[in-house]
């Protein structure tokens, strides 16, 4: 896209049946992928049992020196009573869903998505504001031809470092490091790339440009961490897609009062002082997350749900059946 707004310039507005273009082919993209247990999609008390420990850690997590089977197949247990030889059906399953409030009620909840929230309420706006820097505008107030690559080669760094994050962070958590020493990893790239587009603003495009491989960094390690970490939350109580969207809408209300919050501020009182807001504003999910999240690797089913310490799933005498006591 940027490269099309440049070569149409001053007709921008073609470059943007580059980015529709790149929409439709994420669509057929889409239809490509499994569609996995649905059970395990919702948080039920199913799971693939591929790298399985031998005390509840699931998904990647490693617990001790152990490693699971990779030839393991999926099974079905109730995490919150494995001692009970239970046959889950439908009915059953549902039956064990907890309440909306015991989950958003969670103080881990809270703390995720305040964090997120003002994650994207500080990180939003700085690549607004850091196009604005390095493309500036022509005298008679029209875009820069520059700009315009420019800004695309921002977004293309920090998605090449992110993509690098991501595989990084996918190997460190599957060699055992915790959730909150990566996901805090990913918050402390903000306040130093705010911090450094200020200190840099005049120090040329090159500079302004590195300064988002931090932002690469940052998201990279956050895109990664946030399902697990809503996994780790919500596991067994059957709400993990609510609790997704829960979060999701967080950060994204988040972004967008940064934009538009961060743009007022740069019409009213300039780039360094926008800049100055996001740098203060990315120390809150820091010491947020910092003080208010425990590390919740290997925690997944071992907390029980009250609400489903009142019944107990165990073997009908008849074949295929299960009963609710």
């Amino acid at each position: 896209a940027g490269l099309a707004g440049y070569m149409l310039y001053p007709d921008i507005k073609y470059c943007f049946l580059v980015i529709g273009f790149s929409a439709l082919m994420a669509v057929g993209g889409v239809q490509l992928l499994p569609e996995g247990d649905p059970l395990l999609g919702r948080g039920l008390q199913t799971h693939t049992t591929e790298n399985r420990a031998g005390n509840g850690t699931l998904d990647g997590e490693v617990a001790g020196d152990e490693m699971n089977n990779e030839n393991s197949k999926t099974e079905y247990v109730n995490m919150e009573q494995q001692s009970a030889p239970a046959l889950h059906t439908q009915e059953s399953e549902e039956k064990m869903v907890s309440s909306y409030w015991s989950v958003f009620g969670d103080r881990k909840t809270v703390v995720l998505c305040l964090t997120g929230f003002f994650f994207h309420f500080a990180n939003a706006n700085v690549l607004l504001v850091l196009g604005e820097l390095m493309g500036g505008d022509n005298d008679d107030g029209s875009v820069k031809r520059t700009a315009i690559p420019l800004i695309a080669g921002a977004i293309v760094l920090a998605q090449l470092t992110m993509s690098g994050a991501t595989v990084a962070g996918d190997r460190l958590t599957k060699q055992g490091v915790g959730r909150k020493p990566l996901f805090m990893a990913g918050l402390l790239t903000l306040p130093i790339r705010c911090a450094l587009i200020i200190f840099w603003k005049d120090a040329g495009n090159s500079w302004l440009l590195s300064t988002q491989i931090l932002d690469g960094l940052g998201g990279g390690f956050f895109g990664l961490l946030h399902p697990y970490l809503v996994n780790d939350i919500a596991f067994g109580s059957g709400r993990f897609n609510v609790l997704m969207g829960l979060t999701a809408s967080c950060f994204g209300m988040g972004a967008t009062l940064s934009n538009l919050l961060g743009q007022i501020i740069v019409e009213k009182m300039g780039h360094v002082a926008s800049l100055s807001g996001s740098l203060v504003l990315s120390v809150i999910p820091v010491v947020l997350f910092g003080l208010g999240m425990p590390e919740t690797l290997g925690q997944r089913g071992k907390v029980q749900n009250k609400e489903q310490e009142d019944f107990v799933v165990v073997e009908s005498p008849t074949p295929g059946k299960g009963q609710i006591v």
